[in-house]
């Protein structure tokens, strides 16, 4: 692997649209803007997030990720894959972390980055030397912000080490776990493995320097094989098969529905539950196609290929309203 300097790479990636100088010197409060609906979410500016982006591709997309039980921020995997190896199991656990971006300590971010210089693009002499500008660039307020391009890899690698120890202790203990973000999943055959594991993460919070982390009460529970498992807006039924929710379905049949039958009633429907938007039905018909492919393969079949593929490729040419 060849290094470079920052200031070689960051020329080579920019060119001449931005210069290095406001790289190091950039006050990041005031690129960014906070989206009120949501909690620790900040929208960083178009000068910030390619910022961002550039110390991705240099630094944190070369973080240690344990691609065997990660399926989050990962090209190529989504939810359905943190789900599938749970899908025959009879008890699923899941729970998350509470404020989980918001609660990644700084400094033990800082050090990681040390951590791993030799691992970078980037020479270890400069990692070390612009240490606080990579840092300002990627926080905001002493958090990690929600909506920062760096944010997702970032914390797939702060969480590694836990990652690790989780699944040597599931390993031995005949359970299954994968995580998504920052829920956690587990499932075993017996239900008084399950009640084992939130102590044990616990523990591994005070052991490996993750105290800033609790549990979120609210949001764990134990579901058991017999009755649909719901896990990250996902559905695992009775029968073993991943689906998307019923309420997602229904969503999408009234639509087609009614745009066959009653003009009318579609665009209050559209109005009412997609606001009159061709996007948002494409991407949920995107979403559910590539959790269930085959009950696309169903609406195809009732509604009609030329109807789904119309509102699935947004074409608003073959979509009359």
């Amino acid at each position: 692997m060849t290094q470079t300097s920052l200031q070689n790479a960051f020329v080579s990636y920019f060119h001449t649209r931005y210069q290095f100088d406001d790289f190091l010197s950039i006050l990041t409060n005031e690129h960014y803007t906070e989206i009120f609906y949501s909690k620790n979410t900040f929208s960083p500016s178009k000068k910030l997030k390619d910022f961002q982006k550039f110390l991705n591709l240099f630094l944190f997309e070369l973080l240690p990720l344990n691609q065997d039980v990660v399926f989050s921020y990962r090209k190529g995997v989504n939810a359905q894959d943190a789900i599938s190896p749970h899908k025959n199991s009879k008890y699923v656990l899941n729970t998350d972390i509470k404020s989980f971006f918001a609660n990644i300590n700084t400094s033990k971010l800082k050090k990681l980055i040390l951590d791993n210089k030799n691992n970078f693009l980037i020479l270890p002499s400069d990692i070390e030397k612009h240490i606080d500008t990579i840092m300002n660039i990627v926080t905001y307020n002493s958090i990690l912000p929600v909506g920062a391009p760096t944010s997702p890899a970032i914390s797939n690698g702060y969480l590694f080490d836990l990652d690790s120890a989780l699944q040597s202790y599931c390993l031995r203990n005949e359970i299954i776990y994968t995580r998504y973000s920052d829920d956690f999943i587990f499932s075993s055959e017996t239900k008084e493995s399950l009640t084992k594991v939130l102590p044990i993460i616990n523990d591994m919070f005070i052991h490996l320097g993750f105290e800033t982390f609790t549990l979120n009460e609210s949001k764990t529970r134990i579901q058991q094989r017999g009755s649909k498992i719901a896990l990250l807006g996902l559905i695992i039924t009775p029968q073993g098969y991943v689906t998307v929710d019923k309420n997602l379905k229904k969503e999408v049949e009234i639509l087609l529905h009614f745009y066959l039958t009653d003009k009318e009633k579609f665009r209050d429907y559209f109005l009412k539950k997609f606001s009159s938007n061709i996007d948002k039905v494409s991407g949920l018909l995107s979403h559910i196609n590539a959790v269930d492919s085959y009950y696309i393969a169903k609406l195809k079949k009732r509604y009609g290929s030329f109807i789904v593929n119309s509102f699935t490729h947004r074409d608003i040419h073959n979509v009359t309203f």
